[in-house]
């Protein structure tokens, strides 16, 4: 039985399956939808040819003077840090060398005041006349040893380590350090993390702590409104922002936590994210869909996307992430017990790409990822216990072993990868 056209409006019978869009067209709608692929397509080779404009008139030396100035500047700190460390060794050798002629003048004022006493009392044995020799012989040997200057210094080679200093933003999983801080926790505490760069916001048994990437707790503050379903950060307000069946604006100087009264109550919001500009909502299971607020002046309401433009009824999104114009979405199947990764365009929803998971859904907890290193994805599988990496084009690059089971997973400033689970949250060096 032939299929009817894709377009809800029309009742003409299936002419041709476009396999890109998996979509049925009619004649007409066929020839629509292929000049409009054409229309879309143009712009792309002028702006492709604008790149490589830009590429052959790019100034390689003007852009590297900031980076050669900071490796400038971190060769005088490290060489002024070596000559302390020198000018330290060298105080030290003096006042070890200067002990040891002490030592040797003790040692000397012993044995002379030995001699003397045997001479005034005139009872010297042949015992005491070897050992006494022996003595002056020891003690002209090791002061003979000391003026050639015969001090043993065991002086190791400085290790520069390798990654010290880093251009390359590739990453790979197998690569992953061993766990470098760990803070345990009690299983019900919110699995979700959140970071400004220079400080990882996590939940500890009623307790929301902000902690230092030595996991050294800069601050500790009280939480009382329930249960935590997400955190992120915004930059635009210097804000960490958490939420639950409503928004909490956290403000990390002064440990305060304001409710954001602005938002629809109406609402069960399950996700979040942050751009310049807005805060991205999305909803929980039922009819999931995205909201935006613009940030600035206050958190206003902008638009909504509504379920069918993202996802099928059977459909809900576990977490989203935005990054470079564009929403990374996990979106998990009830139904058919399914996950997927996807990223679409901010402004209108449509598809980059996307990623089936090899994954049975588990509603019980979220599937939520990280971007790392600016173009790709580290998504948590607690389901089997593994760490999956995608590239920024997404295509699978590995799937590691993690075990307790990762929760959630964030990027910690440029060298640390900071993974939560039910029992503990583990931070690693990248």
């Amino acid at each position: 039985m032939s299929e009817k056209c894709s377009i809800s409006s029309c009742e003409q019978l299936s002419y041709e399956f476009c396999s890109g869009c998996k979509l049925n067209f009619c004649q007409e709608h066929m020839y629509e939808h292929c000049s409009l692929k054409h229309l879309k397509f143009k712009p792309l080779i002028n702006e492709i040819n604008q790149i490589d404009t830009q590429l052959k008139k790019f100034d390689l030396k003007k852009v590297l003077r900031s980076s050669y100035q900071q490796l400038e500047e971190w060769r005088k700190n490290s060489h002024e840090i070596i000559d302390q460390y020198y000018r330290k060794q060298v105080n030290d050798l003096d006042l070890y060398m200067n002990e040891k002629i002490k030592q040797y003048e003790k040692e000397s004022i012993d044995i002379r005041t030995k001699i003397k006493i045997y001479e005034r009392e005139k009872q010297i044995t042949h015992g005491q006349i070897n050992l006494l020799s022996y003595q002056i012989q020891n003690l002209q040997k090791t002061f003979n040893e000391f003026k050639q200057n015969d001090v043993k210094i065991q002086i190791d080679p400085l290790i520069i380590e390798e990654n010290l200093i880093s251009f390359d933003q590739s990453f790979h999983l197998s690569d992953l350090s061993p766990v470098y801080r760990v803070i345990d926790r009690i299983h019900e505490c919110c699995t979700s993390l959140a970071t400004n760069n220079q400080l990882l916001l996590l939940h500890y048994e009623g307790t929301l702590l902000l902690v230092d990437r030595e996991f050294t707790v800069y601050k500790q503050i009280p939480w009382k409104y329930g249960p935590i379903y997400d955190m992120c950060y915004s930059s635009t307000l210097k804000r960490f922002i958490i939420l639950n069946e409503e928004v909490f604006l956290l403000n990390e100087d002064n440990g305060t936590i304001n409710k954001v009264r602005s938002l629809p109550l109406s609402q069960q919001w399950f996700s979040c994210t942050c751009s310049d500009t807005s805060l991205y909502l999305s909803t929980t299971i039922s009819n999931t869909s995205i909201v935006e607020f613009h940030l600035l002046p206050t958190i206003v309401f902008v638009k909504k996307w509504t379920s069918n433009m993202i996802c099928r009824n059977d459909e809900a999104i576990d977490g989203i992430v935005y990054h470079d114009n564009a929403f990374a979405l996990t979106i998990s199947n009830d139904m058919k017990k399914t996950v997927r990764f996807e990223l679409r365009f901010t402004e209108t929803l449509e598809k980059i790409w996307s990623l089936p998971l090899d994954i049975i859904y588990n509603k019980k907890q979220a599937f939520r990822f990280s971007l790392i290193n600016y173009s790709e994805w580290i998504i948590a599988d607690h389901c089997n216990s593994e760490l999956i990496h995608i590239t920024k084009d997404g295509k699978l690059k590995s799937i590691v072993p993690y075990k307790p089971s990762p929760c959630c997973v964030i990027q910690f400033g440029n060298g640390l990868l900071a993974i939560s689970t039910k029992s503990v949250v583990n931070l690693h060096k990248l």
